[in-house]
């Protein structure tokens, strides 16, 4: 009896470290914000034919004004309209002029000061495929403003919609070290 009574109270301890251990693994771990990113999605270009590329935005908060230039080679595309995005439903209001023959720039201010939060498309590029060749196209000079006046942090990635989205890093970490915990815990309880 007295047996069972210290097998019993072995096991209520073991149990209340292994989750007292998940309990501080789970706290120290701070959780992570998602950063707003902004990619590229462009079509297949083939000569002769009016294509856009679409400046895509996810996970922005309270989004207010913003930049960005956009390079290609001028051989191969030639831009033809600049069209204005939308984040949940809200429009945005783009304006643009091209730099050079290689870069467009594009700008926008949204009216008011409640800013806007989510995912959407900050502009359409549409362009006229010229010639042959091929034409990488590059984001450069972004920046996003919130409401405040401050500077969105940004993810400025060319990426397009076929890219494998990438894991929140760390979380694999803590999932080996709980599951390695448990053995551990288990490996001793059967021992005694």
């Amino acid at each position: 009896m007295k047996n069972n009574s210290h097998n019993g109270l072995k096991r209520s301890t073991l149990f209340g470290i292994c989750f007292t251990v998940l309990f501080i693994v789970f706290a120290a771990v701070p959780a992570q914000a998602q950063q707003t990113t902004v990619s590229l999605n462009t079509p297949e270009l083939v000569k002769g034919s009016t294509v856009h590329a679409a400046v895509e935005i996810d996970n922005v908060n309270n989004l207010d004004a913003g930049q960005f230039g956009l390079s290609f080679n001028p051989d191969v595309l030639k831009v033809i309209n600049v069209e204005n995005g939308s984040i949940e439903g809200t429009k945005i209001p783009v304006q643009w002029s091209s730099i050079d023959s290689d870069i467009v720039m594009v700008i926008f201010n949204l009216e008011g000061v409640t800013g806007i939060s989510g995912s959407g498309q900050l502009a359409r590029i549409g362009f006229e495929v010229i010639g042959d060749g091929e034409s990488n196209l590059l984001i450069s000079s972004g920046l996003l403003g919130n409401t405040e006046a401050n500077q969105i942090d940004t993810d400025w990635g060319v990426t397009t919609a076929t890219d494998v989205e990438k894991s929140t890093p760390g979380f694999e970490v803590v999932s080996a070290l709980i599951g390695f915990i448990v053995i551990l815990g288990l490996i001793r309880f059967r021992r005694s």
